[in-house]
């Protein structure tokens, strides 16, 4: 992408390239998908850094004790282990929007338990991670493509988002990778992208997401 070049303008620069590809529609799925990886994964490394990412596993820490203490959901007191959760946030020394982020990955998994969609309590710390990646992908991609009305390439906002939802379970698969390697080395800085697909040639017909 030439320097300057914007087609969304609620979009930092990271993300230009990989919403042309799905607004073109002309790339195959993978390749969409390894352009948004790219985007993401430089995100998380120089936006964000290590620093989020071991509060959260501490975050996931606390959870897990909490939880498993407790026995049962009905046991679990959720209003005080989520001001319990304001208080760790509160209390990080990360930048505010940091904290805005790792407060909506630890109250999401919080609800997830609290509203049974889940009862594992094991390797939350890495699940915390993982949540925190994800609401950075949601913050700073997904929930910013519907802020304007006139998308690139003259597509529709419906088109546009059934695009980005068909592309959602790639990159949930990879967030998923990402949290296990950064949970264990408490760091970034080895993320990869998974290996590349190797691209078909393209059919023009083809539905491609």
């Amino acid at each position: 992408m030439p320097d300057g070049d914007k087609y969304h303008t609620k979009l930092s620069w990271r993300y230009q390239e990989a919403y042309r590809e799905l607004c073109e529609r002309k790339c195959a799925r993978s390749e969409i998908v390894w352009t948004l990886k790219k985007a993401l994964l430089s995100d998380i490394k120089k936006s964000y850094g290590v620093q989020p990412v071991k509060h959260a596993k501490r975050l996931g820490e606390m959870l897990q004790g909490a939880i498993e203490n407790a026995g049962n959901n009905s046991s679990v007191d959720w209003a005080t282990l989520s001001k319990e959760i304001d208080r760790q946030v509160r209390q990080d020394k990360l930048k505010p929007y940091e904290k805005g982020l790792l407060l909506r990955a630890g109250k999401g998994i919080l609800n997830q338990f609290r509203y049974n969609r889940r009862v594992d309590t094991s390797n939350l710390p890495e699940v915390v991670v993982g949540q925190l990646f994800l609401e950075i992908y949601k913050s700073n991609f997904e929930e910013r493509i519907p802020l304007t009305s006139d998308h690139y390439a003259g597509l529709d906002r419906i088109t546009v988002m059934e695009c980005v939802e068909a592309i959602n379970p790639d990159i949930l698969a990879e967030i998923g990778k990402w949290a296990k390697k950064a949970t264990l080395d408490e760091d970034v800085k080895n993320l990869q992208r998974s290996r590349r697909q190797k691209v078909k040639e393209i059919d023009l017909e083809e539905n491609l997401l």
